[in-house]
């Protein structure tokens, strides 16, 4: 029996002024949350009934949008586009933005496992200090460099392949080469935190 499971995806919050415009005319709003697919808006002003709408940015420019749901003063707002337009639209307004740990694609759990990186014959013995759908930051048990591609094994999860992405000191970064999904399954019920059954 396949389990079936739904990526949470990160939504970090904001509170930026924006507009909502239509035919109608434009709304006053502010931005409450933000996610690659949507936004979450608090209407300063009655919006009418019109669904299809602008969301502009002050300093940055115009999303095409829709109205997904309605819950008193506040918006739900879902972003028209190509999954590859809205990622890049995303980075584009977290960099606007400054929100450097919303530049996160996956939620992250803080973890203080027992690791492992593989890469080729070495073994560098590790300690997993948080975990996402899309990688992991280790800190490494001694001072060595670590580069390319890895294996990290757990003794919780089969191993996992990633690249590593960055290392400050004892610290590395790393980017599993896995599809979401895959690392979900492999990681079971680990991290219950970014992702649920459906």
């Amino acid at each position: 029996m396949m389990a079936e499971v739904n990526i949470a995806e990160q939504r970090i919050s904001v509170k930026a002024p924006a507009l909502l415009q239509g035919q109608d005319g434009t709304v006053t709003c502010e931005i409450v949350s933000l996610s690659r697919g949507g936004a979450r808006v608090r209407l300063l002003e009655a919006l009418g009934g019109e669904e299809a709408l602008f969301l502009s940015i002050r300093g940055f420019g115009q999303l095409s949008c829709r109205v997904t749901g309605r819950d008193g003063d506040h918006a739900e707002l879902g972003f028209e586009g190509d999954a590859e337009t809205l990622d890049a639209v995303f980075q584009e307004i977290l960099t606007h933005l400054g929100d450097e740990e919303g530049r996160r694609r996956y939620l992250r759990r803080s973890v203080l496992w027992p690791g492992t990186l593989k890469s080729g014959q070495r073994q560098i013995d590790c300690t997993i200090l948080n975990m996402s759908l899309g990688g992991a930051k280790v800190a490494l048990n001694d001072a060595r460099d670590c580069a390319g591609n890895v294996i990290l094994l757990g003794n919780r999860f089969e191993g996992l392949t990633a690249s590593v992405v960055w290392q400050r000191g004892r610290l590395v970064g790393l980017q599993f080469r896995q599809q979401p999904g895959e690392v979900a399954r492999i990681l079971g019920d680990l991290l219950p935190a970014i992702k649920a059954s459906a």
